[in-house]
């Protein structure tokens, strides 16, 4: 299968629920033009047949994430599910 523009093959690495929402931390290929690899992404639809966007979008229900930093990415991953359980 093909990836249509904008997205990329999501390599999981941990994933969580709180409240309903999935929770995903993992890997993918660069994004175009940067030198990000790892995500952090919450929602319904976020992976698509395993495949993310390559844009950070943030909304309180849904959005992905791209860092060039693992720990920076890791510590994000902490506070969404942080901030979806009500705990800012």
């Amino acid at each position: 299968m093909k990836n249509p523009c904008g997205t990329t093959r999501a390599n999981i690495i941990d994933q969580t629920e709180v409240n309903g929402i999935p929770v995903y931390y993992g890997s993918g290929v660069n994004p175009v033009n940067s030198p990000a690899q790892f995500f952090v992404a919450w929602g319904e639809t976020v992976l698509l047949d395993s495949l993310i966007r390559t844009y950070n979008s943030e909304a309180h229900e849904e959005g992905q994430l791209w860092f060039s930093d693992e720990d920076e990415a890791e510590n994000k991953y902490i506070n969404v599910q942080r901030i979806l359980r009500g705990n800012k």
